[in-house]
């Protein structure tokens, strides 16, 4: 079996197919640095011009407004709420002009918990219906994250503040875009297991193995290649931590959920992990994806003889999920059980998915459960088919 194991991965590691893959992750990698994330800015970045503006706007207001007589009730809570807010804001750009970053960004979460007041008008350029769960989902997460960065032993500074670092572009990444790379890469990785052998019956013949060995051996090689694809990948991550700086495993990502059986925002709680914690259920939920991913091509694969049709027939199943990515569709429909609903593995793992779908099932632990299933049926069926049908 080792002998075997050794043949395929040699195999897998040269052939042309894959290495052509690999520069194009490489490619992918430098793109998303250079042209994704080196443009890329939070709405809610922090900005000494706006807060300024905030400031002049707000005590022009203050000065000029008319208290006599009878006042709007929507004045009145301007009258009350504005000196309080530029009190706030005053502080923070005094902290900004220190450097004080983590008492900036104690005051700076005050300001998110505290003050109700106008969401940037970022939110809704492109007219989405969903602007205002953003909105909700930001303040919170934004709160709690800047609370905890007041907090830590390790240096903050804007760039932490403002999302730029490696770790949290990475975190960005794993909300949807590198799920689907490594899906789609374990796709074709694989396709290709099976007949390769049927173009070299002999050799393969002449292994002293089972195939149910061999099948193992072939998943376990596809899903080795697959993960080697994180290599290349990380080259633009390199990029943006030589840039921006690399960040800390002890940043805190923001996550969420219902506490109860009901998707109202009343019952929804924040709290934050580690960026490590969040990077290893990131990890354990890809990888199943990945395993499940190989094991339908190499299912699908004893009966569909060519590669490459084989990969068109799968290649559209990582977006199944396009056809009910709506909002509240989790609340009508039990989207939770089908496994492709886990492919935005970032935003269930943080309850952003959870949220926009209205879905208190949509969570990580749920995912392991329904992935882990597909998983073990697939496996069952592979195997169950080898029984009747050789693989070559």
């Amino acid at each position: 079996m080792c002998a075997f194991f050794k043949h395929e991965l040699k195999e897998f590691l040269t052939n042309r197919k894959n290495i052509a893959i690999y520069l194009l992750l490489i490619f992918l990698s430098l793109f998303y640095w250079l042209q994704i994330e080196n443009n890329f800015e939070i709405i809610e970045r922090v900005s000494r011009e706006e807060l300024q503006a905030s400031i002049d706007t707000k005590s022009d207001f203050l000065k000029k407004v008319n208290r006599e007589g009878e006042i709007h009730p929507d004045t009145q809570a301007a009258i009350e709420a504005f000196p309080a807010i530029v009190e706030n804001e005053e502080q923070q750009i005094r902290l900004l002009d220190k450097k004080d970053y983590k008492q900036f960004s104690k005051v700076r979460s005050q300001w998110y918990e505290s003050y109700k007041f106008k969401p940037s008008p970022m939110y809704y350029k492109d007219g989405s219906s969903t602007a205002n769960l953003t909105v909700f989902y930001n303040y919170w997460t934004m709160f709690n994250k800047l609370s905890r960065y007041s907090e830590m032993d390790d240096p903050i500074d804007l760039a932490v503040i403002d999302e730029k670092t490696a770790i949290q572009s990475l975190v960005r990444a794993m909300d949807y875009l590198l799920p689907v790379i490594l899906v789609v890469t374990s796709f074709i990785f694989s396709m290709d297991l099976l007949a390769r052998d049927r173009k070299h019956k002999s050799l393969v013949k002449g292994m002293p193995l089972t195939d149910g060995k061999k099948i193992v051996v072939k998943i376990l090689v596809a899903f080795i290649g697959t993960m080697l694809g994180l290599i290349p990948l990380s080259i633009g991550f390199i990029g943006i931590g030589l840039t921006n700086g690399f960040g800390y495993l002890n940043l805190p990502i923001g996550i969420s959920y219902f506490q109860s059986k009901l998707p109202l925002l009343s019952e929804m709680n924040f709290e934050s992990i580690p960026a490590s914690t969040y990077f290893l259920r990131s990890l354990l939920l890809i990888s199943l994806l990945i395993l499940v991913a190989i094991l339908i091509n190499l299912l699908l694969g004893m009966w569909i003889k060519n590669a490459y049709f084989l990969f068109i027939v799968t290649l559209g199943l990582p977006f199944i999920e396009l056809f009910y990515n709506r909002p509240g569709y989790a609340d009508i429909h039990p989207v939770h059980l089908l496994p492709t609903s886990y492919l935005h593995v970032g935003e269930i793992i943080s309850g952003q998915r959870g949220l926009f779908w209205s879905g208190t099932q949509i969570t990580f632990s749920f995912g392991l459960i329904v992935v882990g299933i597909t998983f073990l049926v697939l496996s069952i069926l592979l195997f169950g088919v080898n029984r009747f049908k050789r693989i070559v």
